[in-house]
Order: structure tokens, then C-alpha cells, then sequence
């Protein structure tokens, strides 16, 4: 199986997606080829990766010659390495990619991974519904649609593309050691420690968690790891109980996991919500909004708790109620939730078979025409 990821933009949790994938796919050797395009600017984001999975392309930006480069660099890689599949993730490289590739009568199998609608997201009820039309002319012009979570699957079918296109995978990690019992240990009786990390836009919340903490720098310790990617977004300020952290790799994600007591996630809409995962793997308990794919996470009261978006004060109680004890519980809850549903060799192995049973069927489709 040769496979050709694309995207146009990796900065957040695709850039995770896509990192935690490759790295299972290189290593199976179901795949004689994996290969990623990205932009040229995001090139950090996968810096993990072998170099020679990896290509570019000159990216300023949501611009026609952005765009341009990104179909360019991705027409070479098709003809010098003839993909079986084409992965396509998110909104512009699954539209880029499929009107490129809608007049090809012979084409490799093409799978598109939204990776949160367009439609779902904030905006105007008028832009809103111009995406869910788009959305739903270009389904025919892919295999599959891979939604990262059921409620993205059942949005898709509302809005009127056919259930028999939509497979869900779930969202993976590869698993990583827990952090150690020095790095992990609790401080009882000292204040709460709670960490963000992502975007600083208005999808995450990060607005929602400062009214949520504010005034209680006594009782609560936050960090915030993350910068704004898309606009809309509040910069660091100086408030007292909260260190910025600005982005950070993997690893210092990982420290920061170990110091704190538990993740916070307050987004107004999210398809999956990976960081949650990065949480439950390193033993930590996740509160979250209600929204989205969170749901499917998260289980709430087990692996941690579950408050309405856009409301500070709930999610300064689920912050504060929960005991010194509670909270370990709710961190090994959550290790044995991501163990049993969320591995990166699970997704790994579901994506696959969704691969070969579309290239079959365009192989079927290629005979009849």
C-alpha cells in the first residue's frame, strides 16, 4: 500500500493526527510507501518524521497562489510515486484535492478527513450554510469520508451527505511511558494546578477558562500552552496565576502533563478534542465542555468532568470540587479508557482496511466505465 497524505495546514490537532499516524504507518509493513505534503511553514510540526516521508509546499497563507502550490506539489508526488490512496485532511486540501482530481478518469482511491466540519464552526447562519452545501456537493467526489467521531458522522448526515460515504475512526495515540511517581506527585493542600493547551482562538475557549480562574490565583495555578493560528484570538496577557508557555513540542507538552492536576478543555466546537487524549494517556483527568466529539472522550464523572460551553462559572466549580484523590482516580480511569479505545495502532489498522476496501472499489468503478 503506497499512501499520500495532504494537508494544507498542520499547526494544532492535525498536526498531531498526522504525526501520530505516519509514525504507525511508517512502521507497518502493510505500507510500502507513506508520504506527507504539508506547508512549508508548518514543517516544525513534523519534525519527528523521517525527512524522506516528508515534502513541502510554499505556503503564504489562505492565498490562490498558496493554493496553486499546494495542487503543484501534490500533481508531482501523484505521477512520481502513484499512490494507491490519497489521504486528504481538513477543509482546503479536501476541496483543493478532490475538484483536482474530480476529472481524472483513472485516479488513486481518495479518502477526505474534515477533521471538524467548517459548518460546525462559528460564523454567520448564511457562511454556515454555504459550507454545508459545499460539503455536501464535493461527497461524491472521494471514496470516503473519515469523521474522527460519531457526532462528526451524524452532523454530516444532517446536513444531507449519504450515511453510506461516512465511516468513523476514532482518533489514536501512540502510547508513551506514564510520568514518573517524582515528576506526577501530588501537592496536597497547595493550589490546584490546571493546564490548557491549544490555539489562543475563539474555538478553544482559552477567554473561557480566564473568566473561569479569575480572582482565584490563590486557590488555582494555571499554564497555557499554545498561540493563535486562525484569527479571533486573545494573546497572552499578564494575569496573575497564569504562565504562557506559547507552543511546545511534544515533549514539554509532556512535562507539563506531569506537573499538573488535571487538562482543561473549554471549546465552543470540536470534532474530536486530541489533547484530551494526550491527557488520558499521561494519566491525567480532562474537564471539558459538552460539545462536539468531547463527549466520546471523555467519560464524565469517571475520566473526568463534562460542563456546558461558554460557562465560566461551571467550569470553575468542576476545577475546584473535586478532591486531591478524585482527581488521581479519574487520571488512571482515563490511562485504561485511551488503552482499550484509543491507541494510534487501533486508527492505524481501521484506516487501512477503509484504504484497500476503496481502492477495490474504485478499481470495480474504473472496470465498469
Amino acid at each position: 500500500m503506497r499512501v499520500l497524505h495532504v494537508a494544507e495546514s498542520i499547526k494544532g490537532g492535525c498536526g498531531t493526527y498526522l504525526n501520530q499516524l505516519a509514525r504507525a504507518q511508517i512502521a507497518d509493513p502493510a505500507f510500502e510507501r507513506v508520504h506527507l505534503l504539508v506547508p512549508d511553514v508548518h514543517l516544525s510540526q513534523v519534525a519527528g518524521l523521517p525527512a524522506a516521508h516528508v515534502s513541502t509546499f510554499r505556503s503564504k497563507g489562505r492565498t490562490p497562489a498558496s493554493f496553486h502550490s499546494l495542487w503543484r506539489t501534490m500533481a508531482a508526488l501523484i505521477a512520481e510515486m502513484e499512490p494507491d490512496c490519497i489521504h486528504l485532511h481538513s477543509t482546503f486540501a479536501g476541496a483543493i484535492g478532490r475538484l483536482g482530481l474530480a476529472l481524472r478518469r483513472h485516479r488513486p482511491a481518495l479518502l477526505y478527513c474534515p477533521h471538524g466540519w467548517a459548518f460546525d464552526m462559528g460564523g454567520t447562519p448564511s457562511r454556515q450554510r454555504a459550507m454545508a452545501v459545499a460539503e455536501r456537493v464535493l461527497a461524491p467526489l472521494c471514496d470516503r469520508i473519515v469523521a474522527i467521531s460519531d457526532y462528526e458522522r451524524e452532523r454530516a448526515i444532517a446536513v444531507g451527505i449519504p450515511a453510506e460515504q461516512i465511516v468513523t475512526v476514532l482518533n489514536g495515540m501512540a502510547d508513551l511511558p506514564r510520568p514518573s511517581p517524582s515528576s506526577a506527585a501530588r501537592r496536597h493542600g497547595s493550589r490546584r494546578r490546571i493546564l490548557f493547551v491549544g490555539r489562543l482562538d475563539r474555538q478553544k475557549g482559552v477567554d473561557v477558562l480566564l473568566q473561569a480562574v479569575a480572582g482565584l490565583h490563590d486557590r488555582i495555578e494555571t499554564k497555557v500552552i499554545g498561540s493563535a493560528v486562525v484569527g479571533g484570538a486573545l494573546g497572552p496577557s499578564p494575569v496573575p496565576g497564569i504562565t504562557w508557555l506559547g507552543w511546545c513540542d511534544e515533549t514539554r507538552i509532556r512535562e507539563e502533563l506531569a506537573w499538573a492536576d488535571c487538562l482543561v478543555v473549554p471549546s465552543r466546537w470540536e470534532g474530536f478534542g486530541l489533547v484530551a487524549l494526550e491527557a488520558m494517556r499521561a494519566e491525567r483527568p480532562v474537564i471539558a465542555s459538552r460539545v462536539g466529539g468531547l463527549p466520546e472522550v471523555v467519560d464524565h464523572g469517571v475520566t473526568g468532568w463534562l460542563v456546558p460551553a461558554e460557562t465560566p462559572e461551571a467550569l470553575r466549580e468542576a476545577i475546584l470540587s473535586p478532591t486531591d484523590s478524585e482527581l488521581v482516580e479519574a487520571g488512571a480511569a482515563g490511562r485504561r479508557r485511551f488503552l482499550q479505545r484509543f491507541t494510534a495502532q487501533r486508527m492505524a489498522d481501521q484506516l487501512l482496511a477503509h484504504y484497500r476496501e476503496a481502492r477495490r472499489s474504485g478499481h470495480l468503478q474504473t472496470a465498469r466505465a
